[in-house]
């Protein structure tokens, strides 16, 4: 089987022409004849965009669309309760797909993130900083980014023990970072405190070093796909479990290495045969 797997496209914000842009993924994917398009979110700005556009290119090709969603996706036309139902058959946040005459399994979580990755600041501290600065602040939920977290870990665990018991080798897609080792290091030219402060501040935003330690603890994860940071990010392997970035990300020097976005789509897609 042949999976393809993108994110962070941002169809709206690098002004792209949607129609042409399907027909181009759609092309591309047909030609490598892939199984299976893998999307770990971050489409749009809105939720019913994202769902309309891969429902449209899902017709359009060979293979099976899935997807969940990403922060971006979460602003506009969707609601928590609706983000934990099944808004679309293509969408598999906390669910599962078995891969016919395999012994892999697809589990998807949107993800989220509990600022294990900005250990030195508090909550208070970055809940008022995300209120006044970060684009999710407008997003709603019923309970604290911390609780969001607990819940995402709880649906996790479960589909992994699920996996463990039904003896399945697990491919793991969401859209925010699992591992602290794959966000950006700290650059050089933050050395002033408040530049410094800032750049905690965006951590804490970006993931979950405990969903890390747990997708570690089941032997039977191979792969994790991942988007929400942009530019290039390598490979990450440890001990049997490989993290895979994807993001195309937005267009601006220090993101994107291609001038148009059909050549940034192409090469920041991850292509594994399985």
């Amino acid at each position: 089987m042949k999976l393809v797997v993108s994110s962070d496209n941002h169809l709206d914000v690098n002004k792209v022409d949607v129609s042409d842009t399907l027909i181009k993924q759609a092309n591309y994917l047909n030609h490598i004849q892939a199984d299976y398009y893998l999307f770990a979110g971050d489409m749009f700005n809105d939720f019913a965009k994202t769902k309309n556009y891969l429902e449209a290119l899902n017709k359009q090709i060979s293979g099976q669309v899935f997807f969940v969603a990403g922060n971006h996706d979460m602003l506009k036309n969707i609601t928590f309760t609706q983000l934990e139902t099944h808004p679309s058959p293509l969408y598999l946040h906390n669910q599962y797909y078995d891969f016919p005459r395999s012994n892999w399994r697809l589990i998807a979580n949107n993800g989220w993130y509990d600022y294990s990755f900005a250990p030195n600041l508090t909550t208070d501290e970055i809940s008022r900083w995300k209120k006044a600065y970060w684009v999710d602040s407008t997003i709603n939920q019923p309970f604290s980014d911390l609780d969001r977290m607990q819940l995402v870990l709880s649906q996790v665990d479960q589909q992994l023990k699920l996996a463990q018991t039904a003896n399945k080798q697990v491919i793991f897609l969401t859209h925010f970072v699992p591992h602290q080792s794959l966000l950006w290091p700290r650059p050089a030219t933050f050395s002033k405190p408040r530049y410094e402060r800032v750049f905690e501040m965006v951590n804490a935003l970006l993931g979950s070093q405990n969903l890390g330690k747990l997708l570690a603890s089941y032997p039977n994860v191979d792969y994790v796909f991942y988007g929400h940071v942009h530019g290039k990010h390598p490979n990450l392997t440890t001990n049997t479990l490989t993290y895979l970035h994807q993001a195309v990300g937005i267009k601006r020097r220090h993101e994107w290495v291609k001038d148009s976005f059909i050549q940034q789509w192409l090469t920041s897609l991850q292509i594994v045969d399985i």
